[in-house]
């Protein structure tokens, strides 16, 4: 083994973006709207912390996106998604007929890397932001993977982290659950006992086999845990 001491400073190499518009966050929400104001002539910088988009619905987590069917719980089956929703699913169905996951993160992929006026930068999470006033100025990302800071500077921010994250770093003020329908004036809006919030992500895949299979448990259900 050989032992160097380090002869000069390392240091991480630095981007600094201007745009109209970043996009925090690439779940299906920030990628419609990433796509809608890029489609629109803004320029935008779409910014997603994990490798691939989608989020929850990406082949990492794997839930579909159903709000029109399931709105308050309705169950309405006859309902659809529109706008470019509605186009994602309709390409998804033509181009992705045995609905492989993976497939799905390279459809939304190929969506944003089509759109000239969108940079999207993947694995990069923000941590930062500057401000003046009460107006977001600069947001500071920082992606492991090529090991690159980028100082993003824009004209709006759209938070769509699905956290919060960057109304958070910002000191924005928030809330827990959904606003009643008197607040806003929103006559299909839920009552104020309405509780519901995120839903979980536990998910899993059930098979038929043509014998028993013995149940595991983890290591913390067990008494030697």
């Amino acid at each position: 083994m050989q032992i160097f001491q380090q002869t000069h400073e390392r240091d991480f190499p630095h981007q600094n973006l201007t745009t109209d518009l970043l996009v925090a966050g690439g779940g299906l929400a920030g990628l419609c709207a990433a796509l809608a104001a890029a489609r629109d002539g803004l320029q935008v910088v779409l910014v997603q912390d994990r490798p691939v988009l989608g989020g929850n619905a990406s082949s990492e987590v794997r839930l579909w996106a159903n709000g029109a069917t399931s709105h308050m719980g309705n169950n309405n089956r006859w309902s659809r998604e529109g706008g470019i929703m509605g186009e994602i699913l309709e390409e998804n169905l033509w181009r992705n007929k045995e609905g492989n996951p993976m497939m799905f993160d390279l459809l939304l992929l190929d969506l944003a890397q089509r759109e000239k006026n969108l940079t999207l930068l993947l694995n990069t999470a923000i941590y930062a932001v500057k401000r003046e006033g009460q107006r977001i100025t600069e947001a500071t990302g920082f992606n492991p993977v090529n090991e690159t800071f980028y100082h993003i500077q824009a004209a709006q921010f759209c938070d769509a982290t699905g956290d919060g994250v960057l109304g958070h770093l910002a000191g924005a003020e928030y809330r827990i659950g959904a606003e009643d329908a008197e607040e806003l004036g929103e006559k299909m809006a839920p009552g104020d006992n309405f509780g519901h919030k995120l839903g979980h992500s536990i998910y899993f895949y059930t098979r038929k086999v043509s014998e028993p299979v013995k149940f595991v448990a983890p290591l913390f259900r067990t008494a030697e845990y």
